[in-house]
């Protein structure tokens, strides 16, 4: 609880300012993505379970149905708990006008994280996926995402436009480090997708923050640098950014750090990071839940094209977008 109150006071000094001068005499930048809808086009929870019920059988055989029904009741359960812990809370959203109201409420989801999580491992769900099948996995969806043609059952990740060549131009510069911070299940299955990009295991271009599924039973497992908490909420999230940060020697050197999410789970790291980008969907700029979020609770967040260098917070449908801003410098 001590690293949380001194982390929290941290980010609340920072959460009154839309806009930060940084020192022209920084030499190192931090850019962090979160990767479920902000490195790819949208979740890739439905993904992990596919493949999951795809190596129990073939589709039809009893164990395939099995397990697809284990799924569909875990699905529903959640979106039952969630609904009603969102129904009975207090305040509602629209009354929730604070930042520190809105936060309360985010991690008052913990509870229903964590019910879901137990009801997964309980199941045996992942059970028997060794770590390089979770890889293998990872490279196959990124495949079938870069195909012209209807998704296979629902195993595909479609990668957000211009990614690879934002990445490409961050490994131009060598004061830049890059990292991954999720909550997705599968530390290995990120790595298959992210291997287009990152291809060497032993030089990793991510430093990556995320949970793991352990071999054989399926447990869930946070990662190391976070002494295996897993990560479930936008505390968690905050907690494992903080973690690199420290790694890069903010303390030191002193740094800019930038921030890509798409989730309200997101939305501590985007306000702890220099500049916070928010990414959202071609044509749900209006209907974006963190962007509403963020507005509600007294931040103004323009896109990247109206943003400057130094820009506090900002939003971009897309890397080429913010390739093609100056908020980046």
């Amino acid at each position: 609880m001590l690293f949380w109150k001194t982390a929290h006071q941290t980010v609340t000094r920072l959460y009154h300012s839309t806009q930060r001068t940084q020192p022209r005499t920084m030499s190192r930048r931090l850019i962090v993505f979160d990767f479920d809808g902000t490195v790819t086009q949208h979740d890739t929870i439905n993904v992990l379970a596919q493949f999951a019920i795809s190596s129990r059988g073939p589709p039809g055989s009893p164990s395939h149905n099995e397990a697809s029904q284990k799924w569909k009741q875990i699905v529903d359960l959640y979106v039952a708990d969630h609904s009603a812990h969102k129904e009975s809370y207090f305040p509602p959203a629209k009354d929730r006008q604070t930042l520190a109201q809105e936060l309360s409420y985010l991690e008052s989801l913990r509870t229903v994280e964590m019910a879901s999580a137990e009801r997964v491992v309980e199941q045996k769900f992942f059970a028997g996926l060794r770590r390089e099948e979770w890889v293998g996995f990872g490279r196959v969806a990124r495949f079938n995402g870069s195909l012209e043609k209807e998704e296979d059952e629902g195993k595909t990740v479609k990668m957000r436009k211009g990614f690879s060549e934002f990445v490409a131009r961050c490994k131009e510069k060598e004061d830049t480090k890059l990292g991954v911070l999720s909550v997705n299940w599968s530390k290995a299955f990120v790595e298959g997708v992210l291997e287009v990009e990152d291809p060497r295991r032993d030089e990793e271009i991510f430093e990556k923050r995320v949970n793991e599924l352990r071999y054989p039973g399926g447990e869930l497992e946070g990662p190391e640098e976070m002494g295996g908490r897993v990560m479930m909420t936008v505390r968690d999230k905050l907690e494992g950014f903080e973690t690199m940060l420290l790694q890069q020697g903010e303390k030191v050197d002193g740094q800019r750090s930038v921030y890509f999410g798409d989730s309200v789970t997101d939305l501590e790291c985007l306000l702890r990071a220099d500049t916070g980008i928010v990414v959202v969907n071609e044509g749900e700029e209006e209907t974006s839940k963190l962007l509403d979020t963020l507005r509600r609770v007294g931040f103004e967040v323009p896109h990247v094209s109206e943003a400057r260098e130094g820009m506090k917070l900002a939003w971009a449908r897309d890397f080429e977008e913010v390739l093609g801003s100056k908020i980046l410098g």
